[in-house]
């Protein structure tokens, strides 16, 4: 059976070195995300897992996390209801009234996490915020079951009343802000971006990320399923986006968009008068 280890940092230096690429062959290559989950040799577990899981704060935040995780994450039906109600605000670094968050919600560094009130965040959806990046919830917003938020040292914002329907993925190393009573639907993703493609001598999974300056997408629009919107798009007010459409440039207020990839199939009363191409 052939052994498989990852590179170090210095070896994988030494890899893309010229006349050595054929070392790749023999070692797997890593994204810096994957290097930073590994953690560094000889560095403390328990450190690197209070890091992943609660960032700069102390040890008596993650005893608090720890008991949220314990006694209130996992228990179904009102008990776990309640736990979550009385648990949640000593981890969060603002949780407002009546916020309701289902069972098996995955929760990384919620001391920066701001939730506002009559918040509802269901069943198996994932807050993942990775530090100096913040989440932001705000009054009367919906999460559906299974949707992931990735703030990868970026900002994700919901406005009031914006309902993100199930399984969605909003992930960025950019902002993304979600606009005021916007409707998205299931399965769509928000925010990718693109691995540059002119760093030569490293292979695709460690070349840097392509930052376009992040997706903002106005008040009361409505995002069809299974549609996918790149970083450093804005789409405007009362927009459409229909489903699997792959939305590369931004949209005006009030257009109707499709297609991959996505180009305006109706002008909106705020928007130019732009021929289907």
């Amino acid at each position: 059976m052939t052994t498989i280890t990852p590179f170090s940092t210095e070896e994988q230096a030494s890899a893309e070195a010229p006349g050595n690429a054929e070392a790749i062959n023999d070692r797997v290559v890593l994204t810096p995300q994957q290097q930073r989950l590994r953690g560094a040799p000889g560095k403390n577990a328990l450190e690197q897992y209070r890091r992943l899981m609660v960032g700069e704060q102390g040890w008596g935040r993650l005893l608090l996390f720890e008991l949220y995780q314990l006694f209130g994450a996992p228990l179904p039906g009102l008990l776990g209801l309640g736990s979550r109600a009385a648990l949640f605000p000593l981890i969060a670094n603002r949780c407002g009234r009546g916020t309701r968050i289902g069972k098996q919600v995955t929760i990384r560094q919620p001391g920066r996490l701001t939730v506002g009130n009559q918040v509802i965040i269901d069943e198996f959806a994932v807050l993942d915020v990775r530090s100096p990046g913040r989440i932001t919830i705000e009054d009367c917003a919906f999460i559906g079951r299974g949707t992931i938020l990735a703030a990868k040292g970026a900002e994700i914002v919901l406005r009031r009343g914006a309902n993100i329907s199930s399984y969605c993925r909003i992930a960025s190393e950019t902002t993304v802000d979600v606009g005021e009573s916007t409707l998205i639907a299931a399965y769509v993703y928000i925010g990718p971006g693109n691995h540059q493609r002119d760093e030569t001598g490293k292979v695709l999974v460690d070349r840097a990320m392509e930052l376009k300056g992040g997706v903002r997408i106005g008040k009361h629009c409505w995002i069809g399923t299974r549609a996918t919107i790149l970083d450093g798009v804005t789409i405007g007010d009362h927009a459409v986006v229909g489903a699997h459409s792959l939305v590369r440039e931004d949209v005006p207020p009030g257009a109707v968009v499709a297609g991959v990839p996505a180009k305006i199939v109706k002008a909106g009363s705020d928007a130019p008068a732009h021929p289907v191409k």
